[in-house]
């Protein structure tokens, strides 16, 4: 919660994070987006954060935080605060991680963490003054997270255990006929 009221109180840090991470912080926390009542979560929470197309990320009951996003995707993806800003810093671009196969041997993940990185870099480097690792490094000192230098054990690691853990997160969603769908509640699965 520390981090949540520096990011709330200090207008340029929740800047930075916007600009690096696309993740909002909102001033309050707020109910999750719930599709007009007909949608419900496995794990009560409150939203904290959104992104630019309208997820929100939720602090949940249990102290993990999990992810809905605007395309129905939900799933925990960290077991705690800390955990999830150290993930955002670190891998700004997580989404792109969300990939089952590398997680399966971490050559593969190593592999793989560093073509997402260098293209990433790629993409992002006319949007930087400095490039994306000091970027990255005034973001970690500006909330206190560590930054690493082997992201696949330290953190994608953890990321990949919080979302694929039970108990899920998922959410069912009610149609009008009374029927319901829920999801698979872990990112790594669709």
């Amino acid at each position: 919660m520390e981090i949540i009221t520096l990011l709330r109180n200090n207008k340029e840090a929740n800047e930075l994070l916007y600009d690096l991470c696309d993740i909002e912080i909102l001033q309050d926390f707020k109910e999750p987006q719930d599709q007009h009542g007909r949608l419900s979560y496995s794990i009560p929470g409150k939203t904290f954060a959104k992104d630019k197309s309208g997820g929100e990320y939720i602090l949940l009951q249990d102290g993990s935080v999990g992810h809905w996003s605007s395309e129905g995707q939900i799933g925990r993806i960290s077991e705690n605060l800390n955990d999830f800003f150290t993930f955002v810093v670190n891998c700004p671009y997580w989404k792109n991680y969300v990939v089952k196969g590398p997680y399966e041997n971490i050559e593969d993940l190593r592999q793989f963490a560093s073509e997402i990185y260098d293209e990433y870099v790629e993409e992002e480097q006319e949007f930087w003054e400095d490039d994306l690792g000091e970027v990255q490094k005034e973001m970690s000192e500006k909330i206190g997270v560590s930054l690493y230098n082997n992201v696949p054990e330290k953190v994608l690691m953890k990321f990949y255990h919080s979302a694929t853990r039970e108990p899920r997160m998922f959410a069912t969603y009610t149609e009008n006929d009374g029927s319901k769908h829920s999801n698979s509640g872990s990112l790594f699965e669709t």
